[in-house]
């Protein structure tokens, strides 16, 4: 045996590599493509809901392909919302889903192509929403190659390992047998947790200690994992370009429009234009 060679008792425990994330291979035909995150839109957000519409009506459409990086919903309690029996059950929430549901619609119909990953406040977007939207859910996180570079797109809440409580929080909704549960109570009962929910949220928020970051040695690892240089992720609503080492972890805005005046709106699109060989980067407000 070489010095090279493993025991087959040595290669039984021998680290496993880990699985390489999911990857989408953009088309030749793409040369502009648009990414948001966090939109949060829903019936108390109208401002931003109706910006978010016009803009996929509008300028959205000079890109091939919209990239939503989760929290497309402020929050989202099952794809009934889009029956039009659920008006009578939820009229305001059911009516907003269903507007912003007929828009993106309207967007892939147009030709583009139109991708999502679920957050931390929409994590049942399921099947029914695909079909009604023409939008493809992606798996988090996923490497997207365009012009031949490759991008590691994630909502980024699994990245804040520090933040444990919702980290278990994660694991227990994401657990497909707890949707199975929740799904199958009546959709007025969902409105209810969904408010109480909701509210635990804003107040849990409302404390500084509570606003955990993504974890830049984490962020590292699945750069290495991926072979990849560059992330693009929301989430944690700290718009920051982070540079270390070559590598590039560009944290996008969240959208308001609906806070106090004395609060600038925020609405912004990051856009990957093919140049040549390569890509350029720039951003644009959506308000």
């Amino acid at each position: 045996m070489s010095a090279n060679s493993l025991s087959a008792e040595d290669a039984a425990h021998a680290p496993r590599p880990e699985p390489a994330f999911p990857s989408l291979i953009a088309p030749p035909t793409w040369r502009r493509i648009a990414l948001v995150s966090d939109l949060h839109l829903g019936a108390l957000a109208p401002r931003t809901t109706q910006t978010f519409i016009a803009w996929l009506a509008d300028a959205a459409r000079a890109a091939d392909a919209l990239f939503i990086l989760g929290d497309l919903f402020e929050a989202w309690i099952g794809d009934d919302l889009l029956d039009p029996s659920a008006l009578a059950v939820a009229p305001e929430d059911a009516a907003c889903a269903q507007d912003i549901a007929g828009a993106l619609r309207a967007y892939t119909d147009s030709g583009r192509a139109l991708f999502v990953q679920h957050g931390n406040r929409d994590f049942l977007l399921g099947e029914r929403f695909q079909q009604a939207t023409g939008a493809q859910i992606l798996p988090d996180p996923v490497v997207l190659t365009f012009q031949a570079g490759r991008t590691l797109l994630t909502h980024g809440d699994q990245l804040c390992t520090a933040d444990t409580a919702y980290q278990q929080f994660r694991a227990t909704v994401r657990n497909a047998e707890w949707q199975r549960q929740v799904l199958a109570q009546p959709l007025a009962a969902r409105v209810l947790q969904a408010s109480a929910m909701r509210a635990a949220s804003n107040a849990a928020q409302a404390r500084p200690e509570n606003w955990a970051d993504a974890d830049p040695a984490e962020a590292r690892h699945w750069l290495a994992r991926a072979a990849c240089a560059w992330m693009i992720h929301g989430h944690t609503h700290r718009p920051r370009n982070h540079w270390q080492g070559g590598e590039l972890r560009q944290v996008l805005s969240d959208w308001d429009c609906d806070a106090p005046h004395s609060a600038p709106p925020r609405a912004q699109a990051l856009w990957l234009s093919a140049q040549g060989q390569g890509v350029e980067v720039s951003s644009q407000r959506c308000d």
